[in-house]
């Protein structure tokens, strides 16, 4: 079923709560729905969107947003001990993590608490504590808007990469719009315990999906704002990945501070944007009616739900000039801004 409603506010349609509209608003429940949408929306501008977790609106968007309304969900059982979840795009990244946890499936445990419709989750490859969406995804239905087909596509054909796709490359942006995601999910234990202070958080207790899954929330609610109460788009910068040559600038920049990283495969380092934002001094602090979370320095925030887009974006520039004359790196947005 397809719904239409014109001129409609996205304050509560984007998680940092800003308030700007779209001229339309479509949504819509199954996958043969996907036909006729095109058929509407053909000659005019338009973008699918999820719940807005990971988007910044730089102003009211002129054209129509396809929001997946697709609640499906199925299971089944492999030969090889695995259980495969078919979930509908519409569906919550949380509840879902939830469901497999509470039926001691593993795999999605340590991304308890990530807002934002699995089908998104699965374009953004969004990752937390030590795991990624991409090491469960067993593969994506779509629906391909240039050939007017269904496709599916097995993980190794959706070039993941930190907190990237096949989705996200230019040359593919609008064509696909993810209608299914199936994961690949196991009842052997496999505790991922080694990031963010996890495994003393557990500490004696044997580990289940549950409990690992709750104790991530936790953490995230200590850190992290309240959805629904202080608007933020999640983790706005990446954090910068640099060869051994840019960690030693920016250790001999850090004034005998340790900085942390994280070796890589390849040799390269990751090293937190939160740490970097937080020597040069924006933790906390406000420009305007945006903000940085007093908490995690990596997330922007909309404190009382007054900030205009101009306002984060002022403060988004700020922060990426302070980084890059302290240390070098030039810090890229995570959020996607639509303009």
């Amino acid at each position: 079923m397809i719904t239409t409603l014109d001129d409609i506010s996205l304050k509560y349609h984007n998680t940092f709560g800003l308030d700007v509209a779209t001229r339309q608003w479509i949504e819509y429940t199954e996958l043969a729905d996907l036909p006729a949408l095109m058929t509407m929306v053909k000659g005019q501008r338009w973008m699918a969107i999820g719940e807005g977790s990971n988007l910044l609106f730089a102003r009211d968007y002129d054209g129509a947003l396809l929001h997946s309304r697709i609640l499906t969900m199925s299971m089944a059982t492999r030969q090889d001990g695995f259980v495969e979840l078919t979930a509908g795009s519409g569906l919550l990244l949380d509840d879902v993590v939830d469901y497999t946890a509470r039926n001691g499936f593993w795999g999605l445990e340590n991304l308890a608490l990530i807002p934002g419709q699995i089908g998104a989750a699965a374009v953004q490859n969004v990752g937390a504590y030590g795991a990624e969406i991409k090491d469960v995804i067993e593969r994506v239905k779509v629906y391909d808007t240039v050939a007017g087909e269904f496709k599916t596509f097995g993980v190794d054909e959706l070039g993941y990469g930190y907190r990237q796709s096949m989705f996200k490359l230019p040359e593919n942006r609008g064509r696909y719009i993810v209608v299914e995601v199936t994961l690949r999910l196991s009842t052997t234990p496999a505790p991922r315990l080694d990031y963010g202070g996890l495994r003393q958080r557990i500490g004696d207790s044997v580990p289940t999906p549950l409990l690992l899954a709750s104790t991530v929330a936790t953490i995230r609610r200590e850190k992290l704002p309240p959805v629904g109460e202080v608007g933020s788009a999640g983790s706005f910068f990446k954090n910068p990945v640099v060869d051994r040559s840019v960690l030693s600038h920016v250790e001999a920049q850090s004034s005998g501070v340790k900085v942390p990283h994280y070796e890589l495969p390849d040799g390269s380092v990751k090293i937190p944007a939160a740490w970097l934002i937080e020597q040069t001094g924006w933790k906390g602090k406000r420009m305007g009616e945006a903000a940085v979370w007093h908490l995690q320095p990596l997330i922007l925030v909309n404190p009382e739900m007054k900030a205009k887009p101009s306002e984060v974006l002022a403060l988004q520039e700020a922060i990426q000039k302070s980084v890059f004359e302290r240390f070098g790196i030039q810090l890229e947005r995570e959020a996607e801004i639509v303009d």
